[in-house]
């Protein structure tokens, strides 16, 4: 019997969410490190101070592990929402779809992430 009401238009919107949080995440997380690393780099270095690298670099993958436990969450969500909507025999169905490219999106954009939060510490900060 097909779910009906609040349990599957909560599945819908979980299934939309797990599909569109993971790129959203890692475009704030490639728009933030950016905005932190140049607005911080530029304001030390038009005061005539050196910029501290540390704490700069700190704050960026900070920002990126916080990301980047979001999209994991929008995956697990996604995993769950494939796994109801398909039971047993039946993979066909949207929801089930949606579900499983939520899935593959965060593992994808989680990827994405991991790399940007390891550039300020592979990289020099305020080159």
């Amino acid at each position: 019997m097909a779910a009906t009401g609040p349990s599957r238009s909560c599945s819908v919107g979980h299934a939309v969410a797990g599909v569109l949080v993971p790129p959203v995440a890692w475009l704030c997380a490639l728009g933030l490190s950016y905005v932190v690393q140049d607005f911080a780099c530029t304001a030390y270095a038009s005061a005539g101070h050196p910029p501290p690298a540390t704490m700069i670099g700190a704050i960026v993958v900070g920002l990126d592990v916080v990301l980047l436990v979001l999209v994991l969450a929008a995956g697990g969500v996604a995993w769950r929402v494939h796994r109801r909507a398909a039971p047993d025999v039946e993979r066909s169905s949207p929801l089930s779809f949606l579900g499983l490219l939520g899935v593959l999106l965060s593992v994808g954009f989680g990827a994405g992430i991991v790399l940007v939060a390891a550039n300020p510490l592979v990289l020099e900060v305020c080159a």
